[in-house]
């Protein structure tokens, strides 16, 4: 079957669209929009919030689109398929959450993000610790080191993203736990097995709440599959598509 559906890819925290550069190419060629975050990328706004990005977003798509968020940007796709969810066909979950950290009766969270820590060194020198970041995500697949080396120039172009302080904030404190079963879209949650920014149990916890979910868990893959394992992750949601789409 031939995919029409347009594509939405939404970034996560610190980075912005170009993150994405090399994965395009394993996709189908139809729309594609890849906005920047607030406060990331080109984008100079000082205030990140999902639900009103969310909206932003709604404005910008005309018809169902499959969306695929990575890490903090799977807090907007969920509002995204909550607040308009005539804009969108299916979800793809990449390395996200529902809550981030732990609370009473949620054991699945995290005691602690690391990455609060890191906006000083962001801010100090965010070419420097992007690049680490990214080339930690190859740890396991040295193979990808060219792909890598491809998208940092563009990646890398920016100053540190102006809402790093905001948008963490709002990861810490963003809860979706008691809107997921109102998300009624197929979903692919893809995780990394070696990721510990956020562990495989989250994406365990998304698919046990999530109406329509599955889980794809993907071996030797840190925080950000679709740069380590971009055939396999792309080929996972051709599959998927597929069997939802019209």
């Amino acid at each position: 079957m031939s995919l029409t559906s347009p594509i939405v890819l939404i970034h996560g925290w610190a980075a912005n669209h170009h993150v994405y550069d090399d994965f395009r190419q394993y996709l189908p060629d139809v729309p594609i929009l890849a906005p920047d975050l607030p406060g990331h990328g080109a984008d100079v706004r000082t205030h990140f919030d999902a639900a009103a990005f969310a909206d932003e977003l709604a404005a910008q798509i005309d018809v169902p689109a499959n969306v695929v968020a990575w890490s903090l940007g799977g807090q907007v796709a969920m509002q995204l398929a909550l607040r308009h969810p005539d804009k969108v066909a299916s979800l793809c979950l990449c390395a996200t959450f529902a809550k981030l950290l732990q609370a009473d009766g949620y054991e699945a969270g995290l005691k602690e993000s690391k990455l609060l820590g890191m906006i000083p060194v962001f801010q100090a020198d965010y070419p420097k610790t992007m690049t680490q970041f990214l080339q930690l995500q190859i740890l396991y697949t040295p193979e990808r080191k060219t792909a890598v080396q491809a998208i940092l120039p563009a990646v890398t172009a920016y100053a540190a993203p102006t809402a790093l302080q905001s948008a963490q904030e709002y990861a810490g404190h963003a809860d979706l736990r008691a809107d997921l079963a109102r998300i009624s879209v197929p979903v692919l949650c893809v995780y990394g097995d070696k990721d510990t920014i956020t562990p495989a149990r989250l994406g365990e916890y998304l698919r046990q709440h999530l109406a329509h979910a599955r889980l794809l868990l993907i071996k030797k893959a840190v925080h950000a599959p679709f740069i380590s394992h971009p055939q396999l992750m792309a080929a996972a949601l051709q599959e998927f598509w597929s069997q939802h789409e019209a």
